[in-house]
């Protein structure tokens, strides 16, 4: 009795899917679904290791990092640092430092470190373009696969009210299976859209996170910066003053 009752969905199943597959639009619908659900799949697969692994190799990073205590050590760290966006960032701030003037005054401080500001604004947002790329995929995926599906509902509910027609009769037998058949289209609608959705608002809320943890890595390392030419000031005025 328990496999019968297994077996009779299953078989309703495949003949709604068969009957399904006899209409050119409603082929054409599915066709379309199942590529938006395939890519987005392949995107959030992709995606989640590709992001798990910059995040767990910038905690590395970022906790070796805290036991610097100048700036001039931070070059020979990052040499030897393994490859993640935190070692990106420490890059360019350190080439856009070796631009700078040895000589530094009060007056060159501020400037000094707005030029170090902008370089990590640049790769900041470097970083975060290249962790949310696809994902505007995934948020297509989500807006539209649902009104594909309605699409094809609408579709086969025009088909059914045809039959009506045809055989002039509202029988049930003659308008169920065009409903049942209108309906998959938006099951599977659905099935694209629901787990893009999901996946979507996940990884811009983790990006989001990381955007926050960049910045707070990057005041640390442009603190670094100001302190070491903070001392190079203070040591040039202690100079002064002993030979004064």
């Amino acid at each position: 009795m328990l496999k019968f009752t297994i077996f009779l969905p299953m078989q309703t199943t495949i003949e709604i899917i068969k009957m399904s597959l006899g209409d050119y639009v409603t082929i054409a619908v599915l066709l379309i679904l199942s590529f938006f659900s395939l890519v987005a799949w392949g995107i959030i697969i992709t995606k989640y290791f590709f992001l798990k692994n910059r995040q767990n190799t910038s905690i590395v990073f970022y906790r070796t990092f805290e036991r610097i205590k100048k700036f001039a050590d931070v070059e020979d760290f990052s040499v030897n640092a393994p490859e993640c966006p935190l070692r990106t960032i420490t890059d360019a701030v350190l080439a856009e430092a070796k631009n700078l003037s040895p000589f530094v005054s009060v007056e060159t401080m501020a400037p000094r470190s707005e030029m170090l500001e902008d370089v990590i604004q640049r790769e900041v947002e470097a970083c975060r373009l290249e962790e949310d790329s696809k994902l505007s995929f995934l948020a297509m995926t989500s807006n539209a696969s649902p009104f594909f599906g309605l699409f094809g509902t609408v579709w086969g509910i025009m088909q059914s009210f045809y039959e009506i027609g045809t055989h002039g009769s509202a029988d049930l037998s003659v308008v169920a299976p065009g409903i049942a058949v209108a309906l998959v289209t938006t099951v599977a609608g659905l099935i694209a859209a629901i787990p893009a959705s999901i996946a979507f608002n996940y990884f811009a809320s983790r990006n989001n996170r990381q955007e926050i943890f960049y910045y707070n890595f990057t005041s640390q390392l442009l603190s670094l910066f100001k302190r070491g030419d903070l001392l190079a000031i203070e040591k040039v005025l202690t100079d002064r003053e002993i030979q004064g």
